[in-house]
């Protein structure tokens, strides 16, 4: 309940309560006046003139006065204390339902906006979601206090220039949403959104600086698009999405037929933000056993979300929400301290895999970051492999050589994952320092069959032992896999033929089903 309405309610009850003594008083008046009540009271005083009545009811007449000044006292103090506190409940509901930089309503008012705009016979209407491109450069480089200084220009600009009945708010971050009430069609909302997109491309001068943003607007309709403000909300979502996909500053319509796809995605990134904050995501392993002996030399990490509302969510479906959604990086950090953080209990000799992204091999400060989730969890560096595909080297080969060099540096081993089936194998690893080869599972899947298949892989092992890297045979599931992949001398193998991904609990039961893995030689340990 707002302070206004809950005042009114308070003020309605006063006059009520004062409306029953007025009527109380005026029905005892007229009884009194019927029957003589006061001729009655002075002749009984008269005749009991002992019982001193005249002298009490002088006094209770002075007693009752004095109560009647001692009553508005306290009705004028009770005044200033409702007063002072109707006044601190809206100034607390003010901040409950308002921004406290821009001083535009919040997320809390948009919902409390909605539900009375929507309640009885709604007109139709758009919701906008904008966001400001280039600002997260902008608060890197001239610091918050100047993004701040943007945000509160920007959003009076917007908040003035929208037609009057229009909403907006700050959901957060550079992020605004719009209510358009005034746009009775989707040329007149985007004619909307393009004069508020001119209004925030206008330089914001800033001591003597000129800060310049644009704005990625997303659209959705009531009630096309949906009947509450969290689908709508969700599907404005997308469709910004898409426009900065498409190259930013451009106001996009959610599409149903063209975003299906996308909206998808969006869910599963918004998942995927749960899931990292709450904990559903996790690794589990699987083993990498030694050929020769059949023991297990380590445990590949692999990423499993289990959301309590989606329910299980496949790697191949977040994996790729969180590198569109910018989620890649947090999810790499959580899984590998997780996964370091359990694989430290495994007996000496037992390794770690994980898997790097793309994104991952791209980011400058990935030495540091791997570093630092060492250094945090006491796991050593030389029990950490990582893989990396092919693809994910070319996207920027120059980064890619420097981060994974400053990796060995540390002591982590580095293995090129799917090998055989990215761009210019040859080349990569002749330019690149590996520890292992991994030769992707379609090779393994018809080498036995094929015999094209059977000469790439044993080319693949061959290489392998004249460069001195172990290869490892993903995929394998039938015993004549495995036969095979011993007599041509690939050294480790992978595949559901040993075990499936297991959570962590599990792993002491293969260990001991299949024992441990002690290499020969093993490789001297450098200090983190």
């Amino acid at each position: 309940m707002s302070p206004k309405t809950f005042f009114y309610s308070m003020h309605k009850r006063h006059f009520r309560d004062l409306a029953g003594i007025i009527a109380v008083g005026i029905v005892l008046l007229v009884v009194m006046i019927e029957c003589d009540f006061f001729e009655h009271l002075v002749a009984f005083s008269f005749t009991h003139e002992e019982w001193q009545i005249d002298e009490c009811i002088t006094a209770f007449i002075i007693i009752g006065w004095c109560g009647f000044f001692f009553g508005f006292r306290r009705i004028a103090d009770m005044r200033k204390e409702i007063k002072a506190r109707k006044q601190a409940q809206e100034e607390a509901y003010h901040l409950a339902n308002h921004d406290n930089l821009t001083h535009l309503p919040n997320r809390r008012a948009l919902n409390e906006h909605f539900a009375q705009t929507v309640r009885g016979m709604p007109e139709p209407f758009f919701l906008s979601v904008f966001d400001l491109d280039g600002f997260k450069a902008i608060n890197d480089i001239y610091g918050h206090i100047t993004g701040d200084k943007l945000l509160e220009e920007i959003s009076q600009r917007v908040a003035t220039a929208l037609p009057k009945g229009d909403f907006i708010c700050r959901l957060g971050g550079d992020e605004f949403a719009v209510l358009l009430h005034s746009a009775k069609s989707e040329t007149a909302a985007h004619a909307i959104l393009n004069g508020l997109a001119g209004l925030i491309a206008s330089p914001v001068i800033h001591g003597s600086t000129a800060l310049t943003a644009a704005a990625t607007f997303g659209v959705s309709h009531y009630p096309n698009d949906g009947q509450d403000i969290s689908t709508l909300l969700r599907r404005a979502d997308v469709a910004l999405y898409q426009g900065k996909r498409n190259g930013k500053n451009i106001i996009r319509f959610f599409d149903m037929d063209q975003d299906h796809l996308l909206e998808q995605q969006s869910m599963i990134a918004q998942a995927l933000r749960e899931a990292i904050e709450h904990g559903y995501v996790r690794p589990e392993y699987q083993p990498i056993v030694a050929l020769d002996g059949m023991t297990i030399a380590g445990f590949e990490a692999l990423a499993r979300l289990d959301h309590p509302v989606h329910g299980s969510i496949i790697p191949d479906k977040f994996i790729p929400a969180a590198e569109e959604s910018g989620l890649m990086t947090e999810l790499t950090d959580y899984l590998l301290r997780k996964a370091c953080i359990e694989a430290k209990h495994w007996p000496a000799g037992i390794y770690l895999s994980f898997n790097l992204s793309a994104i991952d091999l791209r980011d400058p400060l990935l030495p540091d970051r791997i570093e630092r989730i060492l250094l945090e969890t006491g796991f050593n560096a030389s029990h950490l492999e990582i893989e990396i595909t092919e693809t994910a080297i070319v996207k920027d080969i120059k980064q890619a050589k420097l981060n994974l060099d400053m990796l060995r540096e540390l002591g982590v081993r580095i293995a090129v994952d799917d090998f055989g089936t990215g761009y210019s194998s040859m080349a990569q690893i002749s330019r690149f320092t590996f520890d292992k080869l991994k030769i992707d599972r379609e090779f393994i899947d018809s080498m036995v069959i094929n015999e094209k298949d059977d000469k790439i892989v044993r080319c693949m092992l061959g290489l392998g032992h004249g460069l001195n890297m172990p290869s490892i045979a993903e995929g394998i599931e039938h015993d004549y896999q495995l036969q095979w992949l011993r007599e041509a001398g690939c050294e480790f193998g992978q595949g559901f033929l040993f075990s499936k991904a297991v959570p962590n609990a599990e792993i002491p039961e293969l260990l001991n089903r299949h024992g441990c893995y002690i290499p020969q030689t093993p490789r001297k340990e450098p200090a983190i």
